[in-house]
């Protein structure tokens, strides 16, 4: 049976839902943690007893709005961006620009705040920090593993391409550029972009040259075997930070 459709009222409240949570990210991206309920009512055109009904504490909107600008972050980038299969060099690049785009745009001001320890602040707050890890690593693995499988490496990414990702791809490397050294976001892709590309083509030209020399020397190489010294697989453990 089709599921029934939602009441008048129910879409109402899912619309206004949905408008505090754009306007949420707005403003927190704008005034890091210090952002107000007041703040996010105005912009998003409700009631502070509004806002309260959907988050019951300042934490809880806190800790909410930081999860829907890592989902922003990571959402998969538009049909625009050249499939990596056509044209690796050129999703390599483009991936740059997207992600460099959204660590400025997005997050803002509140990369000051996210990237702050919050483990004797509160138990929300320290939540923070295990979801700011969980979804870089998740990322940055996804990311290694496609680029190294699309290039046609053998076995898992090696770990200094894993770690370049980690790097270069950061909402760090993003300020860090733009903040000290004047750089916009479309700037910061081009010099990431020619890094990430660098230890790419250096980690296949090694993997060859060690086939190359395993096959003279008469070795059968072994199915899966890793001869760059790989990351850790998806799920494990590991840093992004």
């Amino acid at each position: 049976m089709d599921e029934p459709s939602p009441s008048l009222a129910e879409e109402q409240q899912q619309r206004t839902r949905a408008r505090i949570r754009q306007a949420a990210m707005a403003v927190v991206a704008r005034r890091g943690f210090d952002a107000t309920v007041e703040a996010v009512a105005e912009a998003s055109g409700v009631s502070p007893r509004t806002v309260f009904r959907h988050y019951s504490t300042h934490d809880r909107l806190i800790l909410t709005t930081v999860r829907d600008m890592f989902e922003a972050c990571g959402r998969r980038p538009g049909a625009d961006l050249t499939p990596p299969d056509e044209d690796l060099d050129a999703w390599i690049e483009g991936l740059a620009l997207v992600v460099h785009r959204r660590n400025h745009e997005i997050l803002g001001e509140a990369f000051w705040d996210i990237h702050a320890s919050h483990a004797t602040t509160s138990e929300t707050l320290a939540e923070v920090h295990r979801l700011r890890r969980e979804y870089r690593v998740r990322g940055v693995r996804y990311l290694a593993e496609l680029t190294w499988r699309t290039a046609g490496g053998a076995g898992a990414p090696p770990t200094e391409l894993v770690l370049g990702f980690a790097l270069n791809f950061s909402a760090f490397a993003t300020k860090a550029l733009m903040v000290d050294f004047d750089r916009t976001p479309e700037e910061v892709a081009v010099v990431t972009a020619q890094i990430i590309k660098l230890l790419l083509y250096t980690a296949l030209e090694r993997q060859r040259a060690q086939g190359d020399a395993a096959a003279g020397a008469g070795e059968s190489p072994v199915a899966g075997e890793d001869v760059t010294g790989g990351a850790p697989g998806p799920g494990q453990g590991g840093g992004g930070d």
